[in-house]
């Protein structure tokens, strides 16, 4: 049985009620009178106290737990959050010969990220190479290459300023999102571990940080076989480069499981045939015909289309013109459109994956 949480106006009618059929020859309570005070004083009271059990009723399941409630969740399925990560990343200083750059000395970019040299680097030749790691873990330490960045604390002999790798910073996530959480502690509660299945890559991949959408091929080069891909929606690029396939890739092969302890991965006999998928993306540009043509609807059709892509785009999947035209009518405050481009269903090879790209908007 269910029980609706009571407004707060009928707390306050019910223990005024109360106060009427109890207390004999009161009559109706006048508006001033103590009594009346105190069925407003207690109904605020017992609705808070409604509330309060309507929010914990909610943190007992996966699908409505939030923060640390849904932490303790995962925890009892030996699933931890994965944790934020730092950027990394090179930059070339100079100076005088000789002079040594102290591990820990911190440089700042422009957008005030701080970075930490990872070990001391001695200058030779008037110039040396220093690996930086950010000083604090998330997306934000993740920055183009060839910027500039200047010591916080000058070094006696060494230029302020030194140059970033053209690779830039990368690799810095943020802590995973309480529905990319959910998401995973649901799919191992569906899918139990079966000691290298299908759905076991599916988890071990998504146990990495910033790992957020992950498809697995079957038989992908015969018997014995099996194609990975993945993407990482909450990078500047959703592609991972080699550096992150390969970390990807090492998970599989030998991890420690984050329930038992113990160290698990894929079969021995496995690991030939696993191959880890390069992806391109398949941008998808849409035309549309809209009313009302608002920034705000323009707004809402983009996050409906967003949404779209990210439930049915991906490796060897299709994006049907009949799904693309709901998803426009789903957005707030759409009354009719007329989808003028694509015309076909937008199928993606098997190393494809679906991306959003311009959306050209005008006055149906």
């Amino acid at each position: 049985m269910a029980y609706d949480r009571p407004k707060l106006t009928t707390i306050v009618t019910r223990i005024q009620t109360d106060f009427e059929t109890r207390i004999e020859d009161i009559g109706v309570l006048l508006r001033r009178s103590i009594l009346k005070v105190m069925t407003k004083v207690y109904g605020g009271a017992i609705h808070i106290l409604w509330g309060f059990l309507q929010y914990m009723s909610q943190q007992l399941f996966v699908s409505s737990a939030e923060d640390d409630y849904l932490d303790k969740i995962g925890a009892e399925y030996g699933i931890p959050r994965t944790a934020a990560t730092k950027a990394i990343g090179t930059a070339t200083v100079t100076g005088t010969t000789g002079v040594t750059i102290p591990y820990l000395s911190e440089l700042q970019s422009e957008n005030e990220q701080v970075y930490t040299v990872d070990s001391d680097v001695t200058l030779a030749g008037g110039t040396g190479t220093i690996s930086l790691t950010a000083k604090v873990a998330g997306e934000d330490g993740n920055d183009d290459g060839s910027i500039t960045i200047e010591f916080v604390s000058p070094i006696t002999g060494v230029n302020t300023e030194a140059t970033v790798s053209s690779d830039g910073f990368s690799g810095g996530t943020n802590e995973e999102s309480n529905e990319n959480y959910r998401s995973r502690i649901l799919l191992k509660k569906r899918t139990a571990p079966h000691g290298g299945a299908e759905n076991d890559y599916k988890n071990w991949c998504l146990e990495v940080s910033g790992v957020t959408r992950v498809w697995t091929f079957p038989l992908y080069q015969g018997l014995g076989t099996i194609g990975i891909a993945f993407v990482r929606d909450d990078d500047d690029s959703i592609i991972p480069n080699e550096t992150l396939k390969d970390e990807v890739y090492d998970y599989l092969i030998e991890h420690t499981d984050p329930s038992s302890g113990e160290t698990v991965g894929i079969p021995v006999t496995a690991e030939p045939g696993l191959y880890m998928l390069s992806l391109t993306e398949l941008t998808m540009n849409f035309t549309i015909k809209l009313y009302p043509n608002t920034p705000a609807v323009q707004t809402q059709v983009q996050q409906e289309l967003e949404d779209l892509i990210l439930r049915d785009g991906g490796p060897g999947e299709t994006l049907y013109l009949s799904r693309i035209s709901e998803a426009i009518s789903l957005a707030a405050d759409e009354q009719y459109h007329e989808l003028v481009s694509p015309v076909v269903d937008t199928t993606a090879s098997g190393t494809q994956i679906h991306v959003l790209g311009t959306i050209t908007f005008s006055e149906y």
